[in-house]
This record gives structure tokens, C-alpha cells and sequence, in this order.
């Protein structure tokens, strides 16, 4: 017998690596279609696949039907689809802030959980090299439920010299700005307090036994080495005036302002 006549059992499709399920979303005016497969790492699609309002529906089957997402921008679903795609081929997502911003909203939303620890380590990282504004942490820890990035990013803006900008201000909201504004008098008053403490003079040491005072003249005998004065600290630390207002403190209240 040939083997030209051997009847071959015709291959199966692969149970997880066959993707020929696909569906079609309409954010804005654009159409996208998403492998099934990856949209089931989602807690949220899981549920909605399972819905009986997909159940025999062409719903999301065809350009013609697509699933209508509404309160999310096509720039989101960009930036999503991108880190999608990056995870797909193990690549480490580099993008800018704004579009990291913007995937992990999704993200959050839609609960991929791996995909949202991978992107706050990245984003993280990013913050520790100083490469993002305060007002921007704030706003994404927000939206995005990130707690250890929120208390920093506010400190940063009680801290600096400069005060809050417009700009900052609208997209802070009356009440964070009101209490931002209330940290940093407090933070001014505990330094001034402490300035008529010690007579307005700098802090100087004896370069010899290290014995110091806020004057100009030292009473240990040695010989007083001029030294670079030691700039003083505010008593009571930033965070835990920040942490005091109950707006600053937690995660919860909307943000008033969303850029276009």
C-alpha cells in the first residue's frame, strides 16, 4: 500500500493555541478586534463573556456589530492594545508616561491584573529617576488606585520653593489645594518657630570635638573652624501633615479635571 493511500486523521486545533476567536470594539470613531484569548486574562471580560447578554448575539462579531465601549478615549485603547501586544512577545513596555498612564487605567479597569503589576513596577521605575511632574503622579494614583505613589508625589509639591501652579490648581481641585496650601503654612510656621528658638542664627560645630550651637561662637575652647551652616528642617515632617488631611491622606475623591 502506497503511502499515497494511507487516510491521515487531519490535525486538531490546538486547545489553548488555535485563536480563531475575535472581538470587535468601537471606541470613538475607531474599530478594534481583540483575540479572545488575551481579553479572558481579564476578570471583567471573563464576566462579560459569560453573560448571557453575548450569549447567540452577533454582538462584537463583525464591523458591523461591534461592542460599543463609552467613557474611555481611543487613545486609551491604543496605548492598552500596545501593551497588550508587548506582552504577548515579552517585551518590556517603552513607552511615554502619558501612554503608560493611559494603558493602566484600562487595565485597572478592566482587572489583568499581571498586566497592572507589571506596568506600576515600570512605572515606578520611571518616577524614581525623577522623570514625572507631581501633579502627574497624582492624578494616575488616583485614577489608578496606586497608593505609594500618592503621598510622595503630594510632599513633592508641599516641599518645593515654588508654589502650585494654575494649571495644577485646576486639575488638584479647591479641596486638595486648599489643604496642600494648609501643609505648606504649617510647614512654614514649625521652621519659623524654630528660627526664633535659636535667635536666627545658623547651627555651627566645632570641627575639633563636634560640639555645636546656634551662635557664632563656640564655648568648648578649640579653635572654631567656619563650617557650611546646617540648614534647618521643619519639627514636623511633611508626610505626617500631609497624611493629617483627611483629602491628602487617601485615595478616594474624584479629580475635578481631566485634560483634553
Amino acid at each position: 500500500m502506497s503511502k499515497d493511500n494511507i487516510q491521515r486523521t487531519p490535525p486538531s486545533r490546538h486547545p489553548r493555541y488555535y485563536d480563531s476567536e475575535y472581538l470587535t470594539f468601537a471606541v470613538d470613531e475607531y474599530l478594534f478586534r481583540l483575540p479572545v484569548r488575551r481579553l479572558k486574562e481579564s476578570k471583567y471580560f471573563q464576566d462579560m463573556l459569560g453573560s448571557e447578554h453575548l450569549g447567540g448575539s452577533v454582538e462584537g462579531t463583525s464591523d458591523e456589530h461591534p461592542i460599543a465601549l463609552g467613557g474611555i478615549t481611543s487613545f486609551e485603547m491604543e496605548s492598552f492594545v500596545e501593551i497588550l501586544d508587548a506582552r504577548v512577545f515579552g517585551k518590556k513596555a517603552q513607552r511615554e508616561w502619558k501612554q503608560l498612564a493611559a494603558a493602566l487605567h484600562l487595565v485597572t479597569m478592566w482587572e489583568f491584573e499581571d498586566i497592572r503589576t507589571s506596568l506600576v513596577e515600570d512605572m515606578s521605575q520611571i518616577i524614581s529617576k525623577g522623570g514625572v511632574e507631581p501633579i502627574d503622579r497624582i492624578e494616575v494614583s488616583i485614577q489608578c488606585r496606586v497608593s505609594d505613589w500618592l503621598h510622595p508625589a503630594y510632599q513633592a509639591l508641599c516641599d518645593r520653593a515654588e508654589g502650585v501652579t494654575t494649571e495644577e490648581a485646576k486639575r488638584l481641585g479647591m479641596d486638595r489645594l486648599a489643604a496642600i496650601y494648609r501643609v505648606r503654612d504649617r510647614r512654614h510656621a514649625s521652621t519659623a518657630a524654630q528660627n526664633a528658638h535659636t535667635g536666627g542664627h545658623p547651627l555651627h560645630y566645632c570641627g575639633y570635638c563636634g560640639c555645636n550651637r546656634y551662635s557664632n561662637y563656640l564655648d568648648c575652647g578649640h579653635a572654631y573652624t567656619p563650617t557650611v551652616p546646617v540648614v534647618q528642617t521643619p519639627t514636623l515632617p511633611t508626610l505626617d501633615l500631609i497624611k493629617a488631611e483627611d483629602i491628602l491622606s487617601s485615595l478616594d475623591g474624584p479629580l475635578p479635571y481631566t485634560r483634553a
